[in-house]
Parts: C-alpha cells; sequence; structure tokens
C-alpha cells in the first residue's frame, strides 16, 4: 500500500502554506522573469570575463559554458511561456489564438 505525503515536500508546514497561496500565474510570470535576467546575467559574463586576465582555459570555457547555459535557459523560457498560455487559456482569461 503507497503512504499518502502531506505536500509539503523537503519545505516546512509554515513554507508550504505560503507557497501554497500563490497563484499559478505569479509563479509563471516570475519563472518567465528571472529566467530573463539570469540569461542577461549570463550574456554579460561571457562579453566581459574573457577580456580580463584569466586563463586561457578560462577564456574558452566560460564563453562555451554561457552559450549551452542560454540554450538551456530559452528552452525553458518558450516551455514555460507556452505552459502559461496554455493555463491562461483553460482559465480563461485569455483566447487561444491559433495562427
Amino acid at each position: 500500500m503507497e503512504q499518502k505525503t502531506k505536500g509539503n515536500y523537503i519545505f516546512g508546514k509554515g513554507a508550504g502554506k505560503t507557497m501554497n497561496k500563490i497563484s499559478p500565474r505569479t509563479q509563471y510570470e516570475a519563472a518567465m522573469m528571472s529566467m530573463v535576467f539570469i540569461m542577461l546575467g549570463l550574456i554579460a559574463t561571457a562579453i566581459y570575463l574573457p577580456f580580463t586576465g584569466i586563463s586561457l582555459f578560462l577564456k574558452i570555457f566560460i564563453p562555451f559554458n554561457s552559450l549551452c547555459g542560454l540554450v538551456l535557459l530559452s528552452s525553458f523560457l518558450v516551455t514555460t511561456f507556452q505552459q502559461y498560455q496554455s493555463y491562461l487559456a483553460v482559465m480563461g482569461i485569455m483566447e487561444v489564438q491559433d495562427e
């Protein structure tokens, strides 16, 4: 027989209750906004650090790693945006636009 959990997982009861009160719309918007800011930070780091006095390995590794991070985060951003649009459509907040 499978044991049921109370839904707080690794968070305490207070943190679980607080997080449960946040609307999915707010969560989607915050996730997308934070992904954009992280991507901007990656771009700034990838542009700035190779021109500093760091080793050749880091001058190659940082832009490569930043590019990979940008690809990953842009994929998450698109997926989150699509989920957000679906959520808004299901909730009746936004009409589905077929192009």
